[in-house]
């Protein structure tokens, strides 16, 4: 093929793939679609909110804040600055089209091209039953996991032919430049990458080949700060740098610390038959990929890959099986499958090719099980879906709280506080919160008890004109309210959301 038709076929190709993203989150990212109007998700609507006023001018921990990286609320942002939240489907196209790249590279390591066109295909099923409302941070983790999980297997099946060879430092940029991205995002989204860090660091140790050894951390360590001194910069100009490490690290270990695996599936009947799904439906290509990872080092126990796969797939398996069942949390299993379909694929003809068809079979068979597993589960996708009620749950509740700000003056609309309401909220009524702490704030403050105190003073050294608040009061939201405000409004309730009562200061 010349290199003209090379480049009109990559043209193609790249068109093919911003299409199907495209269509791909037309239909299921119901909080930034067109399809889905007016509906902005849940935790997307935070996230939606930030962003579309630091577009405004806000500045993110200091005036709204989240416990989130700063990476997706600058998504958000070039999002709303682009087309308010229609805009967004800009990013996300961009950043699913590469995540499908990806994917098919990452097959193409073991399987022909039509092959690894296939594993993606699987992937991208997988991610439909993930996807949640879209516009979450797992979502934007996978461009980023794809591709270092590419570059990491690629080198260690590369071994085979050349066993001294040392990682390239070049790779090595590529995986802290992802590490820092997704650290501005979820930063338990990088346990993959971390995994064959880990294990690649670990063999160039015991190689004794310090120098790229040195390469390596010092190629890590600048693609890092490529992408994130630039935020740093930003955030320590505004003078929150320790709120932003707060919102993205610090408030994270105590939400996690605060979790009780048993005291979740323990309260309600319901509960235990969704862990039995998170481990066998959404938790079934980690166990894939186990069973594939003993297989390889069954075979050959110095198989470098096969100790990368198997500590990524055990500590994916921690990581989801020992948190909340959020569909969205799947998220990053989704570049872990063109990986199992490949290396099943692997696994079986290095066997055959060595008479040994008995090592090679499970990885084969367990991989047809799951294919027909994944078909079997897709019966269920509607019930897996947020918007089986839209839009009547949807244009009620913005109605109703378009009708509630209707009522503040407009002078009075940079001194509106929601107290315990959904991010939804602001965006129906185009109010931008005047408090950092803006969504959920009991649920936020359960983790961490200094957050109460400061969400305590707020209210009382700096209170709303305006608020919104729900049934959750804290005792002393409960006083202030008595004593300095007036219900302007009935309690409105609203099907899946909690009630919301408009009070002024008087």
């Amino acid at each position: 093929m010349s290199a003209t038709k090379r480049r009109l076929a990559a043209a193609a190709a790249a068109v093919g793939l911003l299409v199907l993203a495209a269509a791909f989150l037309l239909r299921f990212s119901y909080s930034t679609s067109f399809k889905w109007p007016e509906y902005c998700g849940y935790d997307s609507a935070i996230f939606q909110t930030i962003g579309k006023y630091w577009a405004q001018g806000s500045v993110p921990y200091r005036d709204l804040f989240d416990h989130k990286g700063p990476l997706i609320f600058f998504i958000d942002m070039i999002g709303y600055l682009i087309w308010g939240r229609a805009g967004i489907l800009v990013p996300q196209t961009i950043s699913l089209a590469v995540t499908l790249f990806f994917f098919w590279k990452l097959g193409r390591v073991y399987l022909p091209p039509l092959g690894a066109a296939a594993a993606a295909g699987v992937a991208l099923v997988y991610l439909a039953r993930t996807f949640d409302e879209g516009n979450m941070t797992e979502e934007y983790a996978l461009p980023f996991i794809a591709a270092s999980l590419w570059l990491a297997v690629r080198w260690c099946e590369s071994l085979r032919e050349t066993p001294d060879a040392p990682h390239p430092w070049r790779s090595a940029a590529v995986y802290g430049l992802s590490f820092g991205a997704i650290l501005m995002l979820r930063v338990t989204s990088a346990v993959s990458i971390c995994s064959f860090v880990l294990v690649i660091t670990l063999y160039t140790i015991g190689k004794r080949q310090w120098r790229a050894l040195a390469q390596n951390a010092a190629a890590f360590l600048g693609g890092f700060a490529v992408i994130t001194a630039p935020f740093f910069a930003y955030f320590a100009y505004y003078g929150v740098l320790g709120r932003l490490f707060y919102g993205m690290i610090g408030y994270n270990l105590l939400y996690a610390t605060e979790f009780s695996l048993t005291e979740y599936y323990g309260g309600a009947p319901w509960l235990s038959s969704t862990f039995w799904r998170v481990i066998f439906d959404f938790g079934a290509p980690l166990l894939l990929l186990a069973v594939l990872a003993l297989v390889c080092i069954l075979h050959k126990p110095r198989r470098l890959l096969g100790w990368a796969c198997l500590l990524a797939a055990v500590l994916n398996m921690y990581l989801l099986f020992t948190n909340r069942p959020y569909m969205h949390y799947f998220q990053i299993v989704a570049p872990l499958l063109p990986l199992c379909l490949g290396l099943a694929w692997r696994l079986w003809a290095e066997n055959r090719a060595g008479g040994r068809l008995v090592m090679g079979l499970p990885g084969l068979v367990l991989a047809g099980v799951y294919l027909v597993s994944l078909g079997a589960w897709l019966s269920y996708w509607e019930d897996d879906g947020l918007m089986t009620r839209y839009p009547y749950e949807v244009l009620d509740y913005n109605n109703i709280a378009r009708s509630m700000s209707a009522v503040i003056p407009v002078e009075d609309r940079d001194s509106v506080l929601g107290w315990e309401v959904d991010a939804q909220w602001y965006l129906a009524t185009d109010v931008r919160p005047c408090q950092p702490y803006f969504v959920h704030q009991v649920w936020q403050s359960v983790a961490d008890p200094d957050m109460a105190a400061e969400q305590a003073q707020l209210l009382t050294e700096d209170p709303p004109r305006w608020m919104v608040v729900a049934d959750s009061v804290t005792p002393t939201l409960s006083e202030l309210l008595e004593q300095e405000y007036t219900a302007v409004s009935s309690r409105a309730g609203f099907y899946m959301f909690a009630g919301y009562t408009l009070y002024r200061h008087n």
